[in-house]
C-alpha cells in the first residue's frame, strides 16, 4: 500500500478482541472507506457505514462508524390484534407476521474513523475485531460488493455506446480486475441506470428527437396533438451518396416489429458496383398514401 494514502502506526498486530491495537492514517474519508471495503472484500466480509457524523462548528470532529453488514438485529413488523385492518377474505392472513430471512445476527465487529487535524486526514481505529458468524465465501453475486467502480461504469458506458453485448462487457471488466464479483444482473442494472440518467426525464421519442438534433441529422416529423405520428430522418452523408447514385431505390416497410408499434419504412440505394447503402428511415402512423407522400 502506498504510504501517501495510508500510514500504519507501529504497534501490535490486529487481534481478535474488544480492542484492536492498530491505527491507520488516511489522506481523505473516501480513501479510508475504499481501503476498509477492499480489506473486507479480501476477507469475504462486507463493510458498511453504520453511522456517520459530519461534525461542525462547536461539535465533535467528523467521524464514521463502520460495521460488518451482519451487525444489528432484524426488526420484524408484526400486526397486533388491535390493528385496524380492512375487512376482507384475507384479513386473517394479514395479521400474521411474514416469515422472512435476514443476514443480521448482531455481529459486534466495528471500526471507527475520525478526522484529525485541520487537513482532510482521517484516522481509522479498530473498536472490535470479533465476528460472531463463520466467514464464508458468499460474496459472489453480492449486490453491495458487486457494484461497479467509477472507472468500470465509464467503461460500461463506452462499450454500450459501441453496441457491445452485456456478456462481453462483463468479461472485459473481470479481465481488468480479478477481484471483481459482479454478475450479469449488475451489468443490466447499470445500463438501465445510465440510460435513465441520459434520458433526464424525457420520453423515448423525445430522446430520439434530441439525439437526431445533436448529431445533425436531417429530420422531419408531424404530430397530432402532442403525439408524433410520422417521423423521417437521414444523415447528410446519405444524401450526398444518393445524389451520386439516384437510379435504384428499394423501399421496404416492416409492420409492428419495432418498439413504437409503427410501420418502419426503410429506403435503400444501390451503387454502380452493386453495393447497398441506407438512404433514410421513416416511422409512419399508417401504411397509407398520405403517409408515404
Amino acid at each position: 500500500m502506498e504510504r501517501s494514502s495510508v500510514e500504519q502506526k507501529q504497534g501490535d498486530a490486529p487481534t481478535e478482541g474488544n480492542n484492536v491495537g492498530t491505527e491507520c492514517i488516511f489522506n481523505s474519508r473516501d480513501a479510508l472507506l475504499r481501503w476498509a471495503r477492499e480489506q473486507g472484500k479480501l476477507n469475504n466480509i462486507v463493510i458498511v457505514i453504520k453511522s456517520s457524523d459530519y461534525g461542525g462548528k462547536g461539535k465533535r470532529r467528523p467521524r464514521v462508524i463502520l460495521a460488518c453488514e451482519r451487525n444489528g438485529n432484524y426488526k420484524s413488523c408484526k400486526y397486533s390484534e388491535t390493528t385496524d385492518i380492512r375487512s376482507d377474505a384475507n384479513s386473517d392472513m394479514k395479521k400474521c407476521a411474514r416469515d422472512t430471512g435476514t443476514k443480521k445476527c448482531g455481529c459486534p465487529f466495528l471500526l471507527k474513523g475520525i478526522k484529525i487535524g485541520d487537513e482532510d486526514d482521517w484516522k481509522l481505529e479498530g473498536v472490535c475485531g470479533v465476528h460472531n458468524h463463520p466467514i464464508s465465501e458468499y460474496l459472489q453475486g453480492h449486490s453491495f460488493v458487486g457494484r461497479l467502480t467509477e472507472e468500470e461504469n465509464a467503461l460500461l458506458v463506452d462499450m454500450s455506446k459501441s453496441l457491445v453485448k452485456p456478456r462481453d462487457i462483463l468479461v472485459t471488466i473481470k479481465d481488468r480486475d480479478a477481484m471483481n464479483v459482479s454478475t450479469m444482473k449488475t451489468i443490466y442494472n447499470a445500463r438501465i441506470r445510465n440510460r435513465t440518467k441520459e434520458f433526464a426525464g424525457r420520453t423515448q421519442m423525445q430522446q430520439l428527437l434530441t439525439k437526431l438534433s445533436e448529431h445533425n441529422y436531417i429530420e422531419w416529423h408531424r404530430t397530432s396533438g402532442d403525439i408524433v405520428t410520422d417521423l423521417f430522418w437521414t444523415h447528410p452523408t446519405n444524401i450526398d451518396i444518393v445524389r451520386a447514385f439516384p437510379h435504384v431505390l428499394i423501399m421496404d416497410c416492416t409492420y409492428k416489429t419495432n418498439r413504437y408499434r409503427f410501420p418502419l419504412l426503410q429506403i435503400v440505394g444501390v451503387t454502380s458496383t452493386n453495393m447497398t447503402f441506407f438512404v433514410a428511415y421513416v416511422y409512419m402512423n399508417a401504411d397509407k398514401e398520405d403517409n408515404y407522400t
